[in-house]
């Protein structure tokens, strides 16, 4: 069963396989309450719940150094931000962070997958769903954390 939640930022579409998140986009469509307990994480994080999303199930499909990276993406706690040098650094690769930032464009899942936590050496970059979104949700999780 897939999901689509209203939320502040738009439409989420959550994509589920046997109960586990793959994939999480914005839309356009119309949304609803949640049916999924996917979709009430999503509500509970817009709602001022920030660690809601962060022991969320996820069936994820990437190359080996996509999922470390969004495996370490899912530790950067709420309300704080890594550019994409100090990730690479985590990951014991310093010099790849333009691979860091080529994996965060790929996340599938947004959200459940925090790629809007990481951000340029001179501020904020790229964001799949527009930086409107990404400042947005830094902003929702400073005011909170």
């Amino acid at each position: 069963m897939n999901d689509t939640v209203t939320t502040p930022l738009g439409t989420t579409e959550i994509e589920l396989h046997e109960g586990r998140i793959r994939a999480l986009r914005f839309s356009d469509a119309p949304g609803g309450p949640p049916r999924s307990e996917a979709g009430e994480r999503v509500r509970a994080y817009f709602s001022g719940d920030l660690g809601a999303l962060q022991s969320a199930p996820l069936d994820l499909s990437g190359s080996e150094f996509q999922l470390r990276v969004w495996s370490l993406l899912r530790e950067i706690p709420a309300g704080e931000t890594l550019t994409y040098g100090e990730l690479a650094k985590l990951l014991d690769m310093p010099g790849a962070a333009r691979a860091v930032g080529t994996a965060n464009a790929r996340n599938p899942a947004a959200l459940f997958v925090p790629c809007h936590r990481v951000i340029g050496k001179g501020g904020l970059r790229g964001y799949a769903w527009g930086l409107e979104r990404k400042r947005w949700l830094l902003d929702h999780e400073r005011a909170l954390g």
